[in-house]
């Protein structure tokens, strides 16, 4: 048996589901690391977005790590997160966990969550993209041209937090606004998503799986799987997740245009 060294409290913050996860990597701890994130959803019976979600309660930036940290383990060199030096990550790993990502992210994707979504694209109301500068723009920017691309009209981007404010005070309430956050409590974010609400006006977000303020402002929440990382004090998350999620919105859109039908989204066993 492979132990994790993990504190009380890690251990209780775990759900009941985490917990059997736990167990069943406790007894096969040999095993996991040779295995896919979706071979471990298959031998455990829970979803791959379940299982990163375990591995994050345990501080891992993702299934790879946690692999790192097993096969550490078993040669006898305990593990722990965040203390890894830069070069035993070695490719596979970085690549691992960034399926993992887009995996667990996946799984997010309701056909709820597509269904309202559709209802305003079809619908001829202003779409509002905000776009507080750095990376996060180029998403906004992202976002537009595809809107563009299946010809939806009346799509305008925000560029400016007071500008944004004064548009969110006067405008009809038959419009949507989209918030795109990699942490979802950025200020100028979560403020634009309260006049929006104040101003009965609908919110998209993109935010993380975890527990944020603009999530809790939206009338539709997409959410996605990332690990929050710096370069030299500089911010770095990935936001590859969040491609995806835009892209799999446009492209269930597409879909759901020419079939008629109900849009189709992930697991049904994902909740958000």
């Amino acid at each position: 048996m492979v132990t994790l060294h993990l504190d009380d409290a890690v251990i209780k913050s775990l759900s009941n589901n985490e917990l059997n996860i736990l167990k069943f990597v406790y007894e096969h701890g040999e095993d996991v690391p040779d295995m896919s994130i979706q071979a471990l959803a298959s031998q455990v019976c829970y979803s791959s977005a379940t299982i990163l979600r375990f591995c994050k309660k345990l501080g891992y930036s993702g299934f790879a790590e946690l692999k790192y940290a097993l096969r550490a383990a078993a040669k006898k060199e305990p593990s722990r997160p965040g203390t890894h030096k830069a070069q035993d990550f070695t490719t596979w790993m970085m690549m691992d966990s960034l399926c993992s990502d887009i995996e667990g992210t996946s799984k997010l994707i309701s056909e709820d969550q597509l269904g309202r979504t559709f209802r305003y694209f079809d619908s001829s109301c202003p779409i509002y993209l905000w776009a507080p500068g750095g990376i996060t723009s180029i998403l906004s920017d992202y976002f537009e041209k595809l809107l563009f691309s299946i010809g939806r009209q009346n799509v305008y981007k925000i560029e400016s937090a007071k500008m944004g404010e004064h548009i969110l005070r006067n405008v009809h309430t038959e419009s949507l606004l989209i918030l795109i956050s990699t942490t979802g409590n950025f200020g100028p974010t979560v403020r634009l998503g309260k006049i929006a609400r104040m101003n009965d006006i609908p919110v998209l977000s993109i935010t993380p799986y975890t527990s944020n303020e603009v999530a809790g402002l939206a009338t539709v929440s997409f959410r996605f799987f990332t690990d929050q990382r710096e370069n030299r004090g500089a911010e770095f998350t990935s936001r590859l997740p969040v491609f995806y999620v835009i892209n799999s919105i446009i492209r269930c859109y597409l879909g759901y245009k020419r079939s008629g039908e109900q849009p189709q989204g992930g697991n049904h066993d994902s909740h958000i």
